[in-house]
């Protein structure tokens, strides 16, 4: 009886193998790292139109409300121009003074300023009602910290208000002409 020898077993892999292998690693691995690098950009752009995308829309929400109630505005460079009834603007103004009508005839009085109260950039709602002689120093409420500016134009005629954001990130709304 013959006795059959047996053919070396291989214990490893060729040069091919282990070559085709780390070319497969090294693929996945840049394929994972231009995903990840993607991911980033998209979440960076994404936080830089933040106040877009959240803070703008409620404001315009607010002020819709609080513009469309009145029946008549003007624009001033600042609060207590608007509270003085002085040197009221077209363009560029930073507070604008509204005017409501309430059944019995009277009239209430309203301002929304853009303004700098304690360090802090503000947009801010004052409310005089029919019986109040003065206006308050401190704000009836705030409307948003986030606007890094807000402007009210009417040059053309129709009320714009333009906020901007900390980015740079502008956007405007146009409201009814008075």
């Amino acid at each position: 009886m013959k006795l059959q020898q047996k053919a070396p077993s291989r214990k490893g892999f060729t040069l091919i193998e282990m070559t085709a292998a780390l070319v497969l690693s090294m693929g996945i691995a840049i394929a994972l790292l231009a995903l990840l690098q993607q991911q980033i950009s998209f979440t960076r752009a994404l936080n830089d139109f933040k106040f877009l995308r959240d803070e703008a829309p409620q404001i315009n929400t607010l002020l819709t409300n609080i513009i469309n109630k009145s029946d008549n505005y003007r624009i001033y460079n600042d609060l207590d121009s608007a509270k003085n009834l002085t040197s009221a603007v077209r363009s560029d103004g930073k507070s604008l003074r509204l005017r409501y009508r309430n059944p019995d005839g009277t009239y209430d009085q309203a301002i929304v300023s853009f303004e700098t109260r304690g360090g802090q950039k503000q947009l801010n709602y004052y409310h005089r009602g029919k019986n109040a002689s003065n206006w308050r120093s401190q704000p009836s409420w705030t409307i948003s910290t986030k606007p890094d500016s807000v402007d009210f134009d009417n040059s053309t005629g129709i009320l714009l208000v333009t906020l901007t954001g900390a980015k740079g990130d502008e956007i405007s709304y146009a409201g009814n002409p008075d």
